[in-house]
């Protein structure tokens, strides 16, 4: 396995990637290839060094890999984006790629977060990308207050009051119980105002409709004790046009237990390296 830095142009301005190239691929076997897009605020590196581990397993693999800062961000020119704007970004490394690497038959895209609502907002914009054969969707960002409360009212103050330690507190006056219910209050009003991701221009819907033009395989991996994550649940639960989009037999949604959002544990950076690598190989 070797690594190179690639300068690239995305509307005028310069982006740095890191290229993995593998030593050995197997010929009879499609060249796969897999870019990683960044969610905000990171760099190519990852929280933890995520994406870094990521890359060089595949690329020992057989897969090369192509990770980058999008305008803004790490080495790259720019203003910082957010993930709704990176869209030109994204197309302009998938260009970038295959100019590079016009051999590769099998492209997949990975993001983390913002990254995976940014990768399927590309493809609400970019249907016809039919060289993405893969999708790696992990924790995908959904951000809307209907799902926010409710995620945190099942994620957070019902374990609350199931813990013997919140009790404690409370009986002990460690707790402004006033102020507590007044926030529950406010969450429970939140979580039942109408579910707002069949309006025209959210973000929700521009994903969910790049999800149903995407007719590849889509692998949607999330981290069990993570709030983004409890999200996406509670979404495909109340929404019934994401609910039957992800019925689709192209689409496989698993979950790491015991693991945060960035998967700040080596061993669940393991499972989960291990997962997209098993993933791919199919």
């Amino acid at each position: 396995m070797s690594e190179q830095g690639v300068v690239f142009n995305s509307n005028g301005k310069q982006l740095v990637a890191i290229e993995h190239l593998p030593e050995l691929v197997e010929q009879e076997k499609p060249k796969k290839g897999m870019i990683i897009v960044v969610g905000g605020p990171q760099t190519r590196v990852g929280s933890h060094r995520l994406f870094v581990y990521l890359a060089r397993t595949l690329a020992k693999k057989g897969v090369t890999v192509f990770r980058f800062d999008y305008s803004g961000a790490g080495d790259s020119e720019g203003t910082v984006s957010t993930f709704s704007d990176i869209q030109d970004d994204i197309d302009a490394a998938i260009k970038t790629f295959q100019l590079r690497h016009s051999d590769i038959t099998d492209l997949a895209l990975w993001g983390l977060c913002d990254a995976a609502s940014a990768i399927l907002l590309y493809l609400s914009e970019k249907p016809e990308q039919a060289k993405i054969k893969r999708i790696f969707l992990v924790n995908p960002w959904v951000r809307q207050a209907q799902t926010q409360a409710k995620a945190y009212l099942r994620g957070y103050y019902i374990k609350r009051f199931l813990s013997k330690n919140f009790w404690q507190k409370l009986l002990a006056g460690k707790i402004k119980t006033k102020s507590t219910l007044s926030d529950i209050q406010k969450l429970h009003q939140q979580s039942q105002t109408n579910n707002i991701s069949n309006k025209q221009g959210n973000f929700v819907t521009e994903m969910l409709r790049g999800l149903n033009q995407f007719s590849g395989t889509c692998d949607i991996l999330l981290s069990g004790n993570d709030l983004t994550a409890d999200e996406f649940k509670l979404l495909i639960k109340i929404d019934k046009h994401w609910r039957h989009a992800m019925a689709r037999a192209t689409i496989n949604k698993q979950t790491i237990d015991h693991t945060d959002h960035t998967f700040s544990h080596r061993d669940k950076q393991i499972e989960l390296i291990r997962l997209v690598c098993n993933a791919f190989a199919k």
